[in-house]
């Protein structure tokens, strides 16, 4: 047998089984444990592979890559702690619904608990945040065993992609020499059958039965007060589904950003504001819904959650294909496990429209959202440098098709108050799985990587979080604009209770960091452009963006929590008008 024969094609079989499931994109942190994996996939010629040093930010930039494309995305790292590095974005991906395939290496069984170096316990280290995990057999040098390494990825893949998709994890232990044997002719070939097992896999989308869709149209038709909410990572083709149900029931349609239903401008009963009228009992009391159909995750806005709580002699149904009790309000009635095109379309074959529906609901919610726009729409009169006005302003001056990436905290908080619906088409995204402000910019360059228009609009602190994957940028010549708030320190803190305790507020919650950040994108070769006023913004806006460009704004904390609340003010004087 030539030498490493049986780990060069083992691998082999294993790294072209992913090709033949169509996965394209493969992210690397380097190692030496994982050698013949990462370099046969440097070898294939259809894979393309990114080097990502820092694992957290490998994580997140393969995040990034899979939220974009909708497909699995590979990460491959050595043994060790290198592997545990992983798990912030892979608890990311499982509570976004974003498919990866994490390929750890590992010692083989013979070196593992007797203190070799570099050696850790591998097996099931993601635990309850993977969809499912294989200990893969060391390599042998078999038809069978070729066959068996493609049959274990071919299972992996079609567990990350079934409804609800979702991060796998195998552990793939390997005896040295690591060196695959690049003579060897047909370095892909081995176990190769004549189709992958995922051609047999097609798209089946969760239904509802004929009894259910009879129900849910019979309490439509009792319960004439009623509210459609889009949440974060409804489908496209879903949405124009729910504003055509909403369209048929006389109910308004709520959506949040991220649901990117707010690029949809000639829909008329889009409620875009309500993240802002919401937070006033006396508008809250003239609200009181009889059903609430939520699709897609929880909304972003903290005051429709409170809204939804209020709520007592109401009917919430919640649509999820991915079968799991995603309710954080506890004030489910249903739960409907069924995909969200096919719950719309099935009601709407079923529901027979009246001529005599009563519009005044729908027209009120409508009424109440228009002058909360009017009051909102009073923020781009402001000279001061205020953080809402900032998306106001990105919504005015950014392309038709760009993405916008936006980082928790205040941030993501603004977007839902200040990105009104518009006819330009702007695709809003951000990690809400579990909210954490780690991983950004590498989430962002991933979306890049994968080919979209992409500009980062974070504060000071995730961007000083994440500030090692500014590196992606300068490796794989990826463009990317930062919209960098920097207000020193954790915005979000002067709107929450602790803000009142002023002797440790400051130090445990402010956290001013007091950093330089032109230094910072120089180091990774970017192009750093202070503002100091809003003709300054879109004009650096609308420069063309072809590396690594920061354009930093800075603001003051107080004055920005001084500005939302005259901008609430506002909107009231509106609704009392």
């Amino acid at each position: 047998m030539k030498d490493n024969e049986a780990l060069t094609k083992y691998i082999g079989a294993l790294v072209d089984e992913l090709s033949a499931l169509n996965i394209q994109h493969v992210v690397i942190s380097p190692g030496s444990r994982s050698t013949p994996i990462s370099m046969l996939v440097n070898e294939h010629p259809k894979l393309k592979s990114y080097i990502a040093v820092d694992e957290r930010g490998a994580g997140f930039f393969a995040l990034g890559i899979a939220k974009s494309t909708k497909q699995p995305t590979v990460l491959i790292c050595t043994s060790g702690t290198a592997a545990s590095n992983y798990l912030p974005a892979i608890s990311e991906a499982k509570e976004s619904r974003i498919p990866l395939i994490v390929l750890t290496a590992d010692r083989p069984h013979e070196l593992r608990d007797i203190g070799a170096p570099q050696a850790m316990n591998q097996i099931g280290l993601y635990g309850s945040f993977v969809k499912q995990f294989i200990e893969l057999a060391v390599p042998e040098a078999s038809e069978a065993m070729y066959q068996y390494a493609r049959t274990s990825i071919n299972r992996l893949f079609r567990s990350c992609m079934t409804a609800p998709k979702g991060p796998v994890h195998m552990n793939v232990p390997l005896r040295e020499p690591l060196v695959p044997n690049f003579e060897i002719e047909d370095l892909f070939s081995a176990g190769k059958r004549k189709a992958s097992a995922h051609t047999m896999l097609t798209k089946t989308l969760a239904t509802i039965s004929k009894e259910t869709t009879e129900e849910i149209v019979e309490l439509f038709q009792r319960n004439r007060k009623g509210l459609l909410v889009c949440g974060p990572y409804v489908e496209e083709k879903a949405l124009k589904s729910i504003f055509g149900l909403g369209a048929l029931l006389n109910f308004p349609v709520l959506c949040d950003p991220l649901s990117n239903g707010r690029s949809i401008s000639d829909e008329n009963n889009l409620v875009d504001t309500y993240d802002t009228f919401l937070r006033f009992e006396e508008i809250v009391d003239e609200l009181d819904a009889e059903v609430i159909v939520r699709f897609g995750a929880m909304p972003v806005s903290k005051t429709f959650n409170q809204y939804v709580q209020k709520q007592k002699n109401c009917e919430l149904i919640v649509i999820d294909e991915g079968d799991l009790w995603r309710d954080p309000t506890l004030k489910a009635t249903r739960m409907i496990s069924c995909d969200d095109f096919e719950f719309c379309n099935a009601v709407m074959a079923t529901y027979q429209k009246t001529s005599n529906l009563d519009n005044d609901w729908l027209n009120k919610w409508i009424s109440i959202n228009q002058k909360t726009k009017n009051g909102l729409q009073q923020a781009e009169q402001f000279d001061e440098l205020f953080e809402g006005k900032i998306v106001q302003v990105l919504a005015k001056c950014l392309e038709e098709d760009s993405t916008v990436f936006v980082s928790n905290s205040m941030p993501i908080r603004d977007v839902d108050t200040f990105l009104l619906s518009q006819s330009k088409r702007l695709r809003i995204a951000c990690n809400r799985g579990v909210n954490g402000i780690d991983g950004t910019i590498a989430t962002a360059l991933g979306i890049a990587a994968a080919g979209e228009r992409v500009t980062l609009l974070i504060g000071d602190l995730s961007f000083y979080h994440d500030l090692n994957s500014l590196v992606l940028s300068k490796l794989h010549g990826l463009p990317l604009r930062v919209i960098l708030v920097n207000n020193d320190g954790g915005g979000i803190f002067s709107f929450l209770p602790q803000s009142k305790e002023e002797k440790h507020f400051e130090a445990l919650f402010g956290t001013p960091l007091g950093l330089e950040f032109e230094h910072a994108t120089s180091l990774f070769g970017g192009v750093h452009t202070k503002i100091n006023n809003w003709f300054e913004l879109e004009a650096a806006i609308s420069q063309k963006n072809y590396g690594l460009h920061v354009i930093e704004i800075q603001t003051n904390r107080q004055e920005n929590y001084d500005l939302h609340q005259k901008v609430w003010s506002i909107v009231k004087k509106e609704y009392e008008k």
